[in-house]
């Protein structure tokens, strides 16, 4: 199949699925393609619908919705993040794989009168449907653990990669782990691989079944060049750099209590755990909040709205404790850090220019951790052991360690000068206004 021309009014369809850090990148590339004359429709979990509208963009629900998994698994959503954090396959095959269908059907009837498919990577069921339609397809991925860089392989991973080879036989090597990985991956991926024969469409594997990448015209990654020192393996891959967007539901300023307490008095620790990692996870809150008075520090502790109430009543000192706030207001505004390590956290804590101290919970934040750990701006914790004493004592260390702060500095020097949602959107106008005849094949 070739790509079909763009249709007027040159509508283009996006599809993420995950937590608000899966969503607000896609959001910032939806206005940059707004600002390139396209009309981008964002189709994710129909929890989303207010926050988007609010955004005044266009909205399409995509199954499964929060709701949905609760009902089938029977857990709520605090027990659901903590079983993705004990089992890496949680996410596949208990909350992706079982909606495959029903999401595919969802995205096939929202590309209808698109011109376009930009993609999650996780967000399978879109490239089947692009595939199915005959669509451009764009594929983006939050953060390098994705790449699969010989030259730069995953972090935080228990396979013994080659860290940093020097020659071809270190990059042989990691090719070799690599391509293994992957197709044990894929194999792993049967849900997918029935779908796409019952579907009629042609046999993958590895990489290429997990990220499309035959299928896709481009694959771009929304995260900054300089956490990933790999070459150019892949032809179709650019880094576009970090997105910056953490606007929710329309707050444009920060919450008049946040604002009060961070006006009071000495910069704070910031503390966050994300949107989703933060349920039910009061124990994480009390160690930092009374690590941080050990040291004589302030401190902001951003947690899960349900979860706001109970720890104001039993947390003292010089302490606030308050649901979302958009990461870009405060953190410049903070003397130090403590985060999970999640993509668009990392991104905002590297703008900042500030120290980060790092506690990885699943997925991409192992990656995302030792990374910024390489990098020279953060030291990691391991959330399985981590107590106030130790806590205590790593907070003593960063605080105190000059040359994190400076490097911190020179860093963030050149992260705010990143604009991956508007790189992105260039990239893809330019894509896509190719006319269909040169435009890549799609398999």
């Amino acid at each position: 199949m070739t790509a079909s021309p763009c249709k007027i009014p040159r509508k283009i369809l996006i599809v993420t699925f995950g937590s608000l850090g899966d969503l607000h990148p896609f959001v910032a590339l939806a206005h940059a393609l707004a600002a390139q004359g396209f009309t981008p429709v964002i189709a994710t979990s129909a929890a989303y619908a207010d926050y988007i509208a609010g955004e005044g963009l266009t909205f399409t629900p995509i199954r499964p919705d929060g709701d949905d998994l609760v009902a089938r698994l029977g857990i709520e959503m605090g027990e659901i993040a903590r079983r993705m954090a004990a089992d890496d396959r949680f996410l596949f095959d208990q909350i992706i794989f079982p909606h495959l269908r029903e999401s595919y059907d969802d995205v096939l009837a929202a590309s209808a009168d698109v011109c376009a498919i930009v993609t999650h990577s996780i967000a399978f069921s879109a490239r089947l449907a692009a595939e199915t339609r005959g669509l451009p397809c764009v594929t983006m991925i939050l953060s390098p653990v994705m790449l699969f860089s010989p030259d730069d392989p995953p972090l935080g991973n228990p396979l013994p990669f080659w860290r940093a080879p020097k020659g071809e036989i270190g990059r042989s090597y990691n090719r070799l782990l690599l391509w293994m990985l992957a197709n044990a991956i894929g194999l792993s991926a049967r849900p997918l691989s029935r779908l796409r024969r019952e579907l009629g469409l042609p046999h993958r594997r590895g990489l290429d079944l997990l990220l499309g990448l035959d299928s896709s015209i481009a694959v771009i990654g929304l995260f900054s060049p300089m956490l990933s020192s790999h070459s150019d393996h892949w032809e179709k891959l650019s880094i576009a750099g970090h997105t910056f967007h953490d606007r929710f539901l329309g707050a444009e300023t920060l919450d008049p209590e946040i604002e009060a307490f961070l006006a009071a008095g000495a910069p704070p620790l910031v503390f966050t755990l994300g949107s989703f990692v933060a349920r039910q996870r009061d124990t994480y809150y009390r160690h930092v909040a009374e690590a941080a008075q050990r040291v004589g520090c302030r401190a902001l502790l951003l947690a899960n709205e349900d979860d706001v109430a109970a720890l104001r009543a039993t947390i003292p000192g010089d302490v606030h404790i308050a649901a979302y706030a958009p990461h870009s207001q405060v953190f410049p505004r903070a003397c130090a850090i403590l985060h999970h390590g999640g993509a668009g956290t990392t991104g905002q804590a590297l703008r900042a220019g500030l120290t980060q101290l790092i506690m990885p919970f699943l997925g991409d934040q192992f990656d995302n951790a030792a990374r910024l750990t390489r990098l020279g701006v953060a030291r990691k914790l391991d959330h399985a052991t981590v107590t106030a004493d130790i806590l205590t004592r790593e907070l003593v260390t960063l605080l105190g360690d000059v040359s994190l702060a400076q490097k911190a500095w020179e860093v963030a020097d050149h992260i705010a000068a990143e604009n991956g949602a508007v790189v992105a959107a260039r990239q893809i106008a330019a894509l896509i206004n190719q006319p269909p005849t040169t435009q890549r094949q799609t398999s």
